[in-house]
């Protein structure tokens, strides 16, 4: 088929310049042969050999541009000097098989700054800081942790209301008393109460005592916990 002809298909156009199918795909990938060169889309797309040899000579060296096909096609219409040959001429990739591709050279690293990996260290302290802080509130606020002077003030609050309740009853206890030993009243009710405030003041002292030595800060166990 000559250079005449409207479209080729990719195979028929490699065979016209010389060059293998595979290199043909090259040139369209690379954008090599493009636009009004070729025909329709995908694996049934035609090229235009005209304006492709056009694109060609454009863009490739003319020691790789084609086959001995090619470069008669591309003399316009001048018989080549040798004959075709029936083996179209592989690539120097598909000649050598074999050759394996030298490894690029490993860019040298940048020398490290101390000063920027303790920077680095500081943010992450600074965020790993915040992001406790965040988790902490949110247990505050749905009732998990509570801060340490406020327990003490609730708990304190707690005695003091056990405390009334039983003090209120020690007359109700002097009347029984009184009725089954045969007692004054006002005398049973006067030696419930010493003996009460008593064992309250020693109550309220070790209470005092177990607040002091209460941690400020206690570790939470959160498998324990749910």
């Amino acid at each position: 088929m000559d250079g005449t002809a409207v479209a080729m298909s990719k195979g028929e156009f490699a065979a016209h310049i010389g060059v293998s199918p595979g290199r043909v795909s090259q040139y369209i990938a690379e954008g090599q042969i493009s636009g009004d060169a070729i025909e329709g889309v995908g694996r049934y797309a035609k090229i235009r050999a005209e304006v492709a040899k056009q694109q060609l000579r454009r863009f490739l060296d003319p020691s790789q541009r084609f086959g001995a096909n090619g470069a008669a096609a591309l003399g316009g219409g001048q018989a080549p000097a040798k004959a075709v040959p029936d083996q179209l001429p592989l690539s120097a990739e598909r000649r050598e098989p074999d050759r394996k591709a030298e490894p690029a050279p490993k860019l040298p690293q940048a020398p490290t700054d101390p000063t920027q990996d303790e920077l680095a260290q500081l943010r992450l302290r600074r965020e790993r800081i915040a992001t406790e802080k965040a988790e902490r509130e949110e247990m505050l606020e749905i009732g998990r942790y509570m801060l340490a002077e406020v327990a003490r003030r609730e708990m304190g609050r707690l005695a003091a209301e056990a405390f009334k309740m039983m003090e209120m009853g020690i007359g109700e206890m002097a009347k029984v008393m009184a009725a089954q030993f045969g007692i004054p009243q006002h005398d049973a009710q006067h030696a419930l109460l010493k003996s009460f405030r008593t064992v309250r003041a020693k109550a309220a002292e070790d209470f005092r005592k177990r607040q002091a030595d209460l941690a400020e800060h206690v570790e939470d166990d959160e498998d324990g916990a749910e």
